[in-house]
């Protein structure tokens, strides 16, 4: 139980929650009965008596990162029509995790491939939100 002084904004009982529960600040939603609290309220403009609770929720994630961590569905294609392959892969994995994947679909592992993205070659430490990539892009391969 932390003491929050009644003109304190509530933020910083977010801030607090968070990095006690180790999650980003976003994820946490206050709730006092059925009303979700601004971050920015104070107890004393919500009206909030010593006695009163509040619930703290943690969010799967946050509405930022819902956006972010959607699997995106890419399609890897090779230079033979057969060997194109839908990978999906959240928008903050790096795109190492798709070459391997694809290498090992192919059977290619240990090959050298090439993997392109908008006739960039790929390092494969890029994540898909740098390059702004959406569902149903192409990352063409070349052996």
């Amino acid at each position: 139980g932390r003491k929050t002084s009644f003109s304190e904004p509530l933020q910083s009982v977010v801030d607090h929650m968070a990095t006690h529960l180790g999650v980003s600040p976003s994820r946490i939603l206050l709730l006092f009965g059925e009303t979700e609290l601004s971050p920015t309220a104070t107890p004393r403009t919500l009206k909030l008596g010593v006695a009163d609770i509040i619930d703290c929720v943690v969010l799967a994630s946050s509405p930022e990162a819902t956006e972010t961590s959607q699997q995106l569905q890419l399609r890897v294609q090779g230079k033979e029509k057969h060997q194109t392959l839908q990978v999906s892969l959240s928008q903050d994995s790096p795109l190492k995790t798709l070459m391997s994947h694809y290498e090992e679909a192919m059977g290619l592992s240990g090959q050298k491939l090439s993997f392109f993205f908008d006739g960039t070659k790929l390092s494969g430490r890029e994540l898909p939100a740098d390059l702004g990539m959406e569902s149903g892009d192409l990352i063409e391969v070349w052996g």
